[in-house]
């Protein structure tokens, strides 16, 4: 009896070991997304003060404890509503593409077609956000968590960039990803897409070119982007010029016109 309680004393402890299954993973990202788009349709319906993780979960169809375990919190969610839509799969090839890249002129054009996807895809939730930071405190905090990931998407580009030799001389690789990033920002792509309605190959364009002058040192003309109405304005200030002028004195002595006499004909 004694040796048998000592054996079993003596017997090693069967670890347990981790199990990693790709299934179970692919499971989790699915349940993850449907949270995702959850959260994001109840924030336009009701607004954010009246989400609750209980509401999410009955719109994703999924457990209150699964959001909880996914999320943790409201401001969770936020988080993982902006890493999902920057990180979207739809992203992964091009992603992937920029740093095989080796050319800058190349590489910096493809950056700017990326931009120009990611921003318009991900600009439903800036706009939550933005808009949502200046009554809460806690949006604004997400607000400035959400530019600092992006600033550090931005360094990742750049020591890329500067690994391969492409920054212009004296450029340090910190203030090349500020102006990267600052070139990059959400509010600019608002501004020429939402308000002034450039397309998405204009906006690419620009920030390509900015990138490339700023960066790498491009010795480029600046593109010209959507002329017309340029050219519509430009000709419209010159027939006023016109007329200003048309209506002003010249300041020469008008020429006298011939006198008739009184009962003179008009000549034929």
């Amino acid at each position: 009896m004694a040796r048998k309680a000592a054996e079993s004393v003596t017997e090693p402890v069967k670890k347990t070991r981790a199990y990693h299954s790709p299934r179970r993973k692919e499971q989790a990202n699915v349940t993850k997304a449907r949270i995702v788009a959850a959260a994001m349709q109840l924030m336009k319906e009701k607004g954010y003060a009246d989400m609750t993780l209980e509401s999410i979960a009955r719109e994703a169809g999924v457990a209150p404890q699964t959001v909880y375990a996914v999320c943790g919190s409201k401001k969770g969610v936020l988080a993982a509503i902006l890493e999902t839509t920057v990180e979207a799969k739809r992203y992964d090839k091009l992603r992937d593409s920029i740093p095989q890249i080796m050319t800058g002129k190349e590489r910096v054009l493809e950056i700017g077609h990326f931009m120009s996807k990611l921003m318009e895809d991900a600009m439903p939730v800036f706009d939550i956000i933005r808009g949502m930071s200046v009554l809460s405190p806690e949006f604004a905090e997400q607000e400035y968590d959400q530019s600092m990931m992006l600033l550090e998407k931005c360094r990742k580009s750049v020591h890329k960039m500067a690994e391969d030799g492409m920054l212009r001389p004296g450029l340090s690789e910190e203030r090349a990803a500020e102006l990267y990033w600052s070139i990059t920002t959400p509010g600019l792509h608002r501004r020429l897409t939402k308000m002034l309605n450039w397309s998405a190959e204009e906006y690419a364009a620009w920030v390509s070119y900015l990138i490339g002058v700023a960066l790498l040192d491009w010795d480029s003309p600046m593109p010209f982007l959507n002329e017309g109405p340029r050219e519509k304005a430009g000709a419209e200030t010159a027939k006023k010029t016109a007329r200003k002028k048309a209506a002003e004195p010249s300041g020469e002595e008008p020429e006298a016109k011939p006198r008739r006499r009184t009962g003179q004909t008009p000549e034929a």
